[in-house]
């Protein structure tokens, strides 16, 4: 069992239990269905039950939007017509437009809208095309729930907020654009990048680069995320996978009109228009689409930037090492597994500084950050009431049609505000996930029933009760940071803490301290001692090895480690 401070003891009323354990056998006592519906909302076992009933409502919805609320016509048009000049046989981007302008994304948004453009009868048939875009938020969401469920930052609840948004349902099914197709790839990488499929994670990851650039936001942290966990060598090659990628989806360009394909699907100096921005209202017209703004916003955003970066990746013990790197770079090393919370946590931080800086946020750019704001929120240690205000304001800002100089402003006040808590947040900011009461009862009978006299022993080694007081000793609770023994010769209860192996959230975890627990107890007592006498030994070595008394930070340092 992991270690650091012993196990906690403390002697208590019968009648008193652990906090979560009293509300859910309250709750259980009162009516079963409650004490389901408690967990199914708090605790991750019953996560897919979520997911199902809100996927079936998203149908539901989708089908009645897409049904009652009429379409609106931006881009959809514009795309079928560039997409046409292209199957035609037009190559260069310069001379490929549409209604909008000229074609200024990559070339698998060329490709993606070309199957588009023959499915739904050279884009006429719009209503199938928006069903073909319900299945595109579905997916999204979809990987949005994977992700949620590996990085379990935020309660099982929260995937509901993903779903409430009026916004991102008009940008995927009324209005066709192209931020929901490149997300929902997004979302899908960083999905593979949690299960640490990092070559598979590359190939998505640039293929929705290839769709719209703006998912290159979150390219900084995954490069740091690959250094961490392949080295440099296989960096080079993951890096290697994104290019060539990239390369043979826009070899038909390429080989004909190279320079007008780089200066239009990439184009970082592109003049956004005024009337359509919702994030920049607050400043006059003129500064808007002045170069010192912009310079001025880039610099904000790499300062930002590299502060969140040496947050993640630079500070810690386990942090990156510049030495490190340099010593002997391609050496193919060992991947070291990174733990999914950093993955998520750093690349949709990485990708909110960007949204922070951007220079305009158009009303469908909502596509590239909504759906992580539940999962940023809890990374953070705001009350709820503001994480609350922060999504509404979102929401709000992004629903205020045409923007105005107060909806802009809010809405900077509420990304500032998430960042400086994400920044100011610890890395162990987030939701703790808890045992449900059906794991708990199943916790409880494992160790009366299936561990042998272990409640007795348990009494005795960690509680240093007599041999004759602890018999009859059974376990009445236990979650995720201690087990409660009833004592009857006592007529008391006996908390046993985790120590550092808290917090215990998984049943298969848990199985597995109880048992490192069980054999502890059994090996002390079959040596005749208990804790009180293991912890007082060791006391008395450190204060002879050291030769003065220590305090309470440094004992917990020095006390025996479980193994």
């Amino acid at each position: 069992m992991a270690g650091g401070k012993a196990k906690g003891t403390s002697l208590r009323s019968e009648k008193r239990t652990t906090r979560i354990d009293k509300d859910v056998k309250k709750v259980s006592a009162t009516n079963k269905l409650l004490s389901y519906a408690y967990d199914l909302l708090w605790s991750y076992r019953y996560f897919h039950v979520i997911v199902a009933i809100l996927l079936a409502v998203e149908v539901v919805l989708g089908v009645l939007i897409i049904q009652k609320i009429p379409y609106t016509e931006i881009d959809w048009k514009a795309y079928m017509q560039q997409v046409t000049q292209f199957k035609n046989g037009e190559r260069d981007y310069l001379n490929i437009r549409g209604d909008t302008g000229p074609l200024v994304y990559p070339a698998g948004h060329v490709y993606i809208y070309s199957i588009l453009h023959w499915v739904t009868n050279n884009g006429q048939d719009i209503r199938l095309a928006q069903y073909i875009f319900l299945g595109f938020y579905l997916i999204t969401i979809s990987a949005i729930f994977a992700i949620f469920y590996r990085s379990r930052v935020a309660p099982p609840w929260t995937a509901i907020l993903v779903c409430t948004s009026k916004r991102l349902h008009s940008i995927y099914m009324l209005r066709l654009f192209n931020d929901g197709i490149a997300m929902m790839f997004l979302f899908i990488a960083v999905y593979l990048c949690c299960r640490q499929q990092w070559r598979l994670g590359c190939l998505v990851y640039s293929f929705a680069v290839s769709i719209k650039m703006n998912v290159l936001l979150f390219a900084p942290a995954l490069f740091f995320l690959l250094l961490q966990s392949s080295g440099v060598l296989r960096t080079i090659g993951y890096l290697s996978i994104c290019a060539s990628l990239q390369v043979a989806l826009a070899l038909p360009f390429l080989k004909t009109f190279w320079w007008s394909y780089l200066t239009k699907a990439f184009e970082f100096s592109r003049v956004f228009t005024y009337t359509w921005t919702v994030n920049w209202k607050c400043i006059p017209e003129h500064i808007f689409l002045s170069k010192p703004w912009a310079l001025f916003l880039l610099s904000g955003h790499i300062v930002v930037l590299i502060a969140f970066l040496h947050k993640y990746f630079f500070s810690g013990p386990q942090g990156l090492s510049v030495s490190a790197l340099v010593y002997k770079p391609f050496t193919l090393r060992e991947r070291v597994p990174i733990r999914v919370e950093r993955i998520v946590t750093s690349l949709c931080v990485v990708n909110f500084v960007g949204i922070c800086f951007a220079r305009t946020l158009h009303y469908q750019f909502y596509a590239w950050y909504f759906p992580t704001l539940p999962y940023l929120l809890w990374k953070t240690n705001m009350p709820l009431i503001f994480k609350a205000k922060v999504l509404i304001i979102c929401e709000f800002a992004f629903n205020t049609f045409p923007a105005t100089d107060v909806s802009s402003t809010v809405l900077h006040l509420s990304h500032f505000m998430l960042l400086a808590s994400l920044f100011t947040a610890s890395d162990e900011s987030k939701y703790q996930s808890y045992l449900d009461a059906e794991t708990r009862q199943d916790l409880t009978h494992f160790v009366n029933e299936e561990c042998f006299d272990a409640a007795r022993q348990f009494a005795m080694y960690y509680g240093s009760v007599t041999e004759e007081l602890a018999e009859g000793a059974k376990v009445v609770s236990i979650d995720e940071q201690e087990i409660v023994l009833r004592l009857p010769k006592m007529n008391f209860t006996l908390a046993i803490g985790f120590g550092s192996s808290a917090p215990v959230t998984t049943e298969g975890y848990a199985r597995r301290v109880l048992s490192g627990m069980s054999k502890e107890a059994e090996d002390g007592l079959a040596r005749g001692v208990n804790m009180g006498q293991v912890m007082t030994r060791d006391y008395n070595e450190f204060k002879k090895n050291n030769n003065e008394a220590a305090d309470d930070g440094e004992l917990n340092v020095q006390l025996r480690r479980r193994k």
